[in-house]
């Protein structure tokens, strides 16, 4: 059991003055037995009201309007996470987390990758994600957020976020529900992705992207069936501008 300060801060900027500006934050992290949370804060500057709702796959959301002219707006996220990791007990998967998406689909390739791997759901997870590693290399620039796990198996490179599609297309192939996890790892840079899987009992968490079950140092913010189910931030506003992005996240241990 592991005790952090997280730290997520999100810097849209504008090329030209908009308006009536309405977005959603999505870092609220849920606390469950895996992991307690307190002294969570969220702000924005320009400032607006942040009230707290949740969406379809219980993830908490903040929802923010500003109707006053602005070329930049800084969301930011942070609190305390005392994590125990494991497994989540859940007595009963969700349907969605059987459901492949365009992102997830298993063309031949990944069909190829899924086939004669163990029966047992992590080592059928750890050895889908080794065989992963034999053809896709982690490279940063590679891909965005539209590559599908498909797309990321042909260009043989991505990030955590492809290495994550790829293996829930490989588990829900094999008839393993699971779940796409955005969240943080300890240090400084960006969100990190991984899966958890349903091994009938509960939840449990694998790293494809660093070939290891998930432990006490993974912080789960939001789950869904892939990375557009988990988008920290979306928005819409009045204006002709082009948007820049910029985002910093750190966990430490405290």
């Amino acid at each position: 059991m592991r005790r952090f300060r997280y730290d997520y801060s999100l810097t849209l900027r504008f090329s030209a003055p908009i308006c009536r500006h309405s977005f959603l934050l999505r870092f609220w992290p849920n606390g469950d037995e895996t992991q307690q949370l307190w002294g969570r804060e969220l702000w924005s500057a320009p400032k607006s009201t942040l009230p707290l709702t949740a969406d379809a796959f219980s993830n908490a959301c903040a929802c923010g309007h500003i109707e006053a002219e602005h070329q930049q707006l800084i969301l930011r996220a942070r609190g305390e996470a005392l994590i125990r990791g494991g497994r989540l007990d859940v007595a009963d998967c969700p349907a969605w987390c059987k459901h492949t998406t365009p992102l997830t689909h298993a063309d031949g390739a990944l069909l190829s990758l899924a086939r004669d791997l163990p029966a047992d759901p992590m080592d059928c997870a750890l050895e889908a994600s080794r065989r992963i590693h034999e053809h896709v290399e982690y490279r940063r620039g590679a891909t965005d957020e539209r590559t599908s796990a498909a797309e990321a198996l042909r260009l043989g490179a991505g990030v955590c976020q492809d290495f994550a599609h790829m293996l829930l297309a490989i588990l829900r192939a094999r008839n393993i529900p699971a779940r796409y996890v955005a969240g943080l790892i300890p240090g400084e840079g960006e969100t990190h992705a991984w899966v958890e899987l349903y091994d009938g009992a509960g939840f449990v968490g694998v790293d494809p992207t660093q070939l290891r079950p998930t432990d006490d140092g993974y912080l789960r913010v939001n789950v869904g069936r892939d990375s557009r189910d988990c988008a920290i931030n979306r928005g819409m506003f009045t204006g002709t501008a082009q948007q820049t992005m910029e985002v910093c996240a750190r966990m430490v241990e405290i």
